[in-house]
């Protein structure tokens, strides 16, 4: 009987390390293989005072209408490819709703003709919280559109990399445009 229990503790001990370590083995491979790929962000209403540990984001590529898949629905995970503008930046290639042939393709919710992208929150230390929000909210207004992120995709899986703003990595523009 005690073998009995023992080998389900050591199951249920194992079965727990293996859903976290399998999220983070994922992710990690994403940030590794994955291809880089730059989205042009979008203005956002006020921030919630209690979100004060990450910039809430969102994209300029989840404005524009796309032809959704004849056969799916709103709500619905579609798989998106990515082609790059003349300025480098991503835009959506085509919408499906089944994963398409190679590694450079997106997971994204279908939000009737339009897609919202698995990411939306660049976290951030404590510390930087309340300067990093104010330069975001700053630099993607509507008459100054000038931040943007790095994400890397790989088979559906997306990543943030960096959040740039006025060209810069988010803790260079800090430490260059904030009094101490």
């Amino acid at each position: 009987m005690k073998s009995w229990r023992l080998v389900v503790f050591v199951a249920l001990a194992l079965a727990q390390v293996a859903v976290p370590g399998s999220l983070i083995w994922k992710r990690e491979r994403t940030l590794r293989q994955g291809n880089v790929w730059k989205f042009r962000t979008a203005p956002v209403d006020p921030v919630d005072a209690f979100r004060g540990r990450y910039v809430a984001l969102e994209f300029e590529v989840e404005s524009h209408e796309i032809s959704p898949p004849s056969d799916a629905e709103s709500g619905q995970t579609v798989f998106v490819t990515m082609r790059q503008n003349p300025e480098g930046f991503a835009e959506i290639d085509r919408v499906s709703a089944r994963p398409p042939a190679g590694d450079d393709f997106l997971e994204a919710q279908l939000r009737g003709k339009t897609i919202s992208l698995p990411f939306e929150k660049y976290w951030v230390t404590e510390r930087d919280a309340p300067a990093a929000d104010a330069a975001y909210r700053a630099m993607s207004r509507r008459d100054k559109q000038n931040a943007f992120v790095t994400a890397r995709i790989f088979r559906g899986d997306g990543a943030l990399e960096q959040l740039y703003l006025d060209g810069l990595p988010l803790g260079e523009f800090l430490r260059t445009n904030t009094t101490k």
